[in-house]
């Protein structure tokens, strides 16, 4: 299973567009907040099952602010994270994905992609795909691949 990770498109989804243009195949897309309205939109340029949570900037009140994605057998506890104290750090995220039994924590609002291991966790942090804030300021996005075997492969990517 490979599942398209995104996050902060904040109502541009052109660099979406490009990404699900790259012949490249999802099983699933995850959006982790700051949509801004798109959510029916995302859903319908994907043309995949769609998981998303509400963001700071997202007032429709359509999605939740947590979320639990089950796929290929894991659990993904997904946040926008501003709730969580995420741009300080990450502790209160792994302490809820702890609580919910997850092996994925998956977060936004920072605009800065990473991944790192936390309490057993992997938290994964897709970047923005619209308006990133780490060096170099390259759009960004995740990309998780879990196997039958039950491996999970974590890829962060950026838009040229």
């Amino acid at each position: 299973m490979k599942i398209l990770v995104i996050s902060d498109t904040h109502g541009d989804l052109r660099n979406l567009e490009r990404v699900l243009k790259n012949g490249e195949q999802y099983d699933m897309l995850i959006h982790c907040g700051d949509i801004c309205g798109d959510e029916e939109r995302v859903q319908r340029l994907a043309g995949i099952p769609f998981f998303g949570v509400s963001g700071n900037m997202d007032f429709s009140g359509i999605l939740p602010y947590e979320r639990i994605v089950e796929a290929g057998g894991k659990k993904i506890f997904v946040a926008h994270g501003h709730r969580l104290g995420v741009n300080f750090d990450t502790v209160e995220l792994a302490e809820e994905a702890l609580a919910e039994k997850a092996d994925i924590a998956l977060y936004g609002h920072t605009h800065v992609p990473e991944v790192h291991e936390q309490d057993g966790i992997t938290i994964m942090n897709p970047g923005s795909l619209s308006y990133p804030r780490q060096a170099g300021r390259q759009a960004s996005f995740g990309v998780i691949g879990i196997e039958e075997s039950g491996s999970i492969s974590f890829d962060l990517r950026y838009l040229q």
